[in-house]
């Protein structure tokens, strides 16, 4: 399940951690949800082997213009979405995402970088 990024990264984003998933959305949008309508996320990101969010997100928070840090139940995962890569750390290593955030939920693991 490939994530799109139709739009660049909201000026106002919200993003919501839960056992399963981090989700994205331009708070811009929620007054479409206050009207009645539905709430399109920016951005999921599905908890499943070798994707980019292995075990559940317990916090995130944006770091910069379109940089999110997300804590994690093993590890801290930092996504950059102007650079389109994640990098993680666990246990003291460092690790680089095998592909681009576009392809976050189709488990294409990681590689040690240090």
């Amino acid at each position: 399940m490939p994530v799109s990024f139709d739009t660049p990264f909201p000026t106002r984003p919200f993003l919501s951690c839960g056992p399963d998933e981090l989700v994205i959305v331009d708070q811009s949008d929620m007054g479409a949800m206050l009207k009645g309508g539905d709430l399109t996320p920016w951005a999921r990101f599905i908890v499943g082997p070798q994707n980019i969010l292995e075990s559940a997100p317990l916090q995130a928070l944006v770091t910069s213009n379109s940089v999110v840090s997300v804590e994690c139940t093993d590890c801290t995962i930092v996504i950059d979405f102007g650079q389109e890569t994640a990098r993680r750390t666990a246990g003291g290593r460092n690790f680089a995402y095998m592909s681009d955030v576009s392809e976050a939920n189709d488990g294409r693991g990681w590689m040690a970088v240090s």
